[in-house]
């Protein structure tokens, strides 16, 4: 009896499966420290700690101010984060474990298998294990998958709506994929919403063009009902249409999430909660979207600016390396890229190549409408990468994959793969290293804060961070915000007194078993009494 081997693609597949997990346990815990350095990471956080204790609004404590957050909203006595709760639903579970880290880590290594199954279904093995390589290996991938952001949650889930779509048309119960399928779109668009109308756009289409094709016949029957069902019997295949229509459904229902919310948070299921943070925070065109107002040629101007940074971070193939300037203006600017990147190079070939097959031109429709929806929106996003992109990544990497895999087929597999492996370490060196540790401590943010608010502890008493200030920014204690409980009953609970008449005496009042710990903050610094003032508040 023959023993089984397991084939070379799949211990490729596994080594680069474990190779996203390692990498993004180490990018989390070298370069972001496990910290959030965004707003929006530290509304997540709240967000999924509330959820963890098992509520997605609570009443706001007094004085509001003294516990605000970012991206943290106080209505109506209502305490709530803006965000739909798809994302900090999710991150809510690695809470719960203590480790929040640990979820995009293993969305990240489970979104690197999808990838090989969905370029091997739709394609073959070889265009899987090298979509998979360049997906492991993207630097958009690398920074986002150790952040707490939710994008790495949606390309996972995104990978999987599309993997779910390909068996309903292929495989047998196409009922069970449709449902699949419509979770995982759900999933997409309770988490981001404006992605999710990108990414679904070109099956929609499809999907439309599928249903009005094998439904035009029925228009001719009499009896339609006897008529639908002998039609249907007749055609087994057409069953498709019913999965077609559960998925919409599952999708619809698990959407309803946001207006559900919406109507807790705010008495109002059509609120755009991102409207009562920022007033001007809504997509589309006029002059009450976006912060000056957004028209299409702000829209266009501000593409070609992510685009130009996206060629570079896709699979970081650019002339030269990161050096110290170009790590600057990651930091500080969001225009052109000065390089100009290669990452596109492959994407050309591959139309070449697989443009009579159906399936990629529904993969380059996932990239061009994803790109298309975020003109409407007012900002772009290049600090932490393009992320508006990102949940593209995973039809990008098969498109840009089918021209190795031709290679691989058609010549020898070897010199491609022993090409592709030396072209992903070397940019895994000299672009993805210098690109995502210039984010180090990004935004002021630092362990060393809380580090040293522990050092003062005196006894096991709970610590009352007191930060006092007139002018302050969240980045001043933003770590200490990052390990404060919504439920204002963790080890440490870090407390703004604005100087404002009995704000003092309200927070002590509501504290009086806590040791206190005093800090002085202004701008986007926080230092203690005894220490001197930092010297970038003095200009020195």
């Amino acid at each position: 009896m023959k023993q089984k081997t397991i084939s070379p693609h799949i211990l490729i597949v596994l080594f680069l499966v474990g190779f996203s997990f390692f990498m993004s346990a180490l990018v989390s815990q070298t370069v972001f420290e496990r910290l959030p350095h965004l707003e929006d990471e530290v509304a997540y956080l709240f967000q999924a700690k509330l959820l963890a204790g098992g509520h997605s609004v609570i009443p706001s404590p007094e004085p509001r101010r003294a516990y605000w957050q970012p991206f943290i909203i106080d209505r109506d006595g209502q305490r709530f984060g803006k965000y739909s709760l798809g994302w900090p639903g999710t991150l809510a579970g690695g809470v719960l474990l203590g480790q929040p880290w640990v979820i995009n880590a293993f969305l990240a290594a489970l979104t690197v298998a999808l990838v090989y199954r969905l370029g091997s279904d739709v394609f073959n093995q070889d265009t899987g294990v090298i979509a998979a390589a360049l997906t492991a290996f993207s630097p958009m991938a690398l920074l986002l998958n150790a952040t707490l952001m939710g994008h790495t949650a949606a390309l996972f889930w995104v990978t999987l709506f599309m993997w779910a779509y390909w068996q309903l048309e292929h495989r047998r119960r196409p009922l069970r994929w449709g449902i699949v399928a419509g979770v995982a779109l759900g999933m997409t668009l309770i988490n981001r919403p404006l992605s999710a109308v990108g990414i679904a756009a070109p099956f929609v289409v499809w999907s439309a063009i599928r249903v009005v094709w094998w439904g035009f016949p029925i228009l001719f029957m009499r009896d339609v009902g006897e008529s639908l069902k002998s039609f249907l019997a007749r055609n087994t295949e057409k069953w498709q249409i019913g999965a077609l229509f559960a998925l919409a459904i599952v999708t619809l229902l698990i959407g309803a999430v946001i207006p559900l919310y919406n109507q807790a948070a705010t008495g109002n299921a059509g609120q755009n909660l991102y409207t009562l943070v920022w007033p001007y925070d809504k997509v589309g065109f006029g002059e009450d979207f976006g912060r000056r107002g957004h028209t299409l040629e702000k829209g266009l101007r501000q593409t070609g600016w992510d685009l130009s940074l996206t060629a570079a971070d896709l699979f970081g193939w650019q002339p030269g390396t990161i050096t110290p300037e170009l790590q600057e203006h990651l930091r500080t600017n969001s225009d052109y890229w000065p390089v100009i990147g290669r990452s596109w190079v492959l994407l050309p070939f591959g139309l070449l190549i697989g443009w009579k097959r159906r399936w990629l031109w529904l993969l380059v429709g996932v990239m061009i409408c994803l790109i298309g929806v975020h003109t409407a929106y007012w900002i772009g996003s290049q600090r932490y990468s393009t992320r508006y992109y990102y949940e593209a990544l995973t039809a990008a990497a098969l498109v840009s994959a089918l021209p190795l895999a031709w290679a691989a087929r058609h010549w020898k597999r070897w010199p491609v793969y022993l090409g592709l492996t030396v072209a992903l370490l070397y940019s895994l060196y000299a672009y993805s290293t210098p690109r995502i540790t210039a984010l180090y401590r990004f935004n002021e943010i630092s362990p060393e804060l809380i580090q040293a608010v522990e050092a003062r502890r005196t006894d096991d008493r709970p610590i009352l961070a007191l930060v006092t200030g007139d002018s302050v920014r969240w980045r001043a204690y933003g770590a200490l915000m990052s390990v404060t409980s919504p439920y204002l009953d963790s080890d440490i609970v870090a407390a703004l007194d604005n100087t404002q008449p009995g704000v003092r005496d309200a927070i002590l009042a509501r504290f009086p078993d806590r040791q206190v710990i005093e800090l002085l903050a202004e701008d986007n610094y926080a230092w203690f009494p005894d220490q001197p003032r930092p010297a970038e508040l003095s200009g020195e």
